[in-house]
C-alpha cells in the first residue's frame, strides 16, 4: 500500500527530478511538459503580461503547486488569482484557489477513455474547490473547452476561429485561440 502524505509532509519532501502532485494524500506523477505544451503556456502567459504589465488585475503562476485547502496540492499549467485575493508569498505552494486555471493536455491525457476520464475529473476537482473558469486546451485538435464553476460540462468549445474571454476574472482580456497554437 502506498504511503499517504499530509500537505505539510508533501511540501517537506526533497525536490524530485519529476513533477508530482498530492492527490488524496498520494504522490501522483505529472507528465513532464513537452515543447508544444511549454510554447502554449508561454504564449498565454505573455499575452496576459502584455495586457496587464503591472499585474493590477492579479497574478499568473506557471507550473506551480497550489494548496487549495483540501489536502489536494495540484499543479495547473497556469493558475491566475485576481488582485485582492492574491495570498502572501510562500516558500512552497501558493496558499489559495486560483480564479482561472489553464490545463494544457499532453498527448497521454487524451489517448484512452481512462485518461480522458481522469482529465475530466481533474477539471471537476478544480471547479469543486472554487475555480471560476477552466480553459482546457487540446493542442492536437487545436481547441479550447471553457468550463465554469457549478457546471459539469463545457460551456463553450472553441476552435482557432474563436476567442477566449477573461470574463469577470480578467475583465477585458481577449485572446484568439489561433494565437495560442502558433
Amino acid at each position: 500500500m502506498a504511503r499517504t502524505y499530509t500537505p505539510e509532509e508533501f511540501e517537506a519532501l526533497p525536490q524530485f527530478e519529476e513533477l508530482y502532485e498530492l492527490v488524496d494524500g498520494k504522490l501522483v506523477k505529472k507528465p513532464m511538459p513537452g515543447d508544444a505544451h511549454g510554447r502554449i503556456a508561454k504564449r498565454i502567459d505573455r499575452r496576459l503580461a502584455a495586457f496587464d504589465p503591472d499585474e493590477k488585475l492579479g497574478l499568473m503562476w506557471r507550473d506551480t503547486s497550489f494548496d487549495v485547502g483540501t489536502g489536494w496540492l495540484p499543479i495547473p499549467d497556469l493558475g491566475f488569482i485576481m488582485a485582492g485575493r492574491v495570498p502572501p508569498e510562500s516558500e512552497k505552494s501558493v496558499k489559495g484557489v486560483p480564479d482561472l486555471v489553464v490545463e494544457i493536455h499532453s498527448p497521454t491525457d487524451l489517448r484512452s477513455q481512462k485518461e480522458r476520464e481522469a482529465t475530466r475529473r481533474k477539471i471537476a476537482d478544480w471547479l469543486g474547490v472554487g475555480v471560476q473558469i477552466v480553459w482546457s486546451v487540446n493542442p492536437r485538435a487545436k481547441t479550447v473547452e471553457v468550463y465554469h464553476r457549478g457546471q459539469v460540462s463545457a460551456v463553450q468549445s472553441l476552435d482557432e476561429d474563436d476567442e477566449l474571454d477573461g470574463e469577470n476574472v480578467i475583465p477585458g482580456f481577449k485572446l484568439k485561440v489561433s494565437e495560442i497554437f502558433g
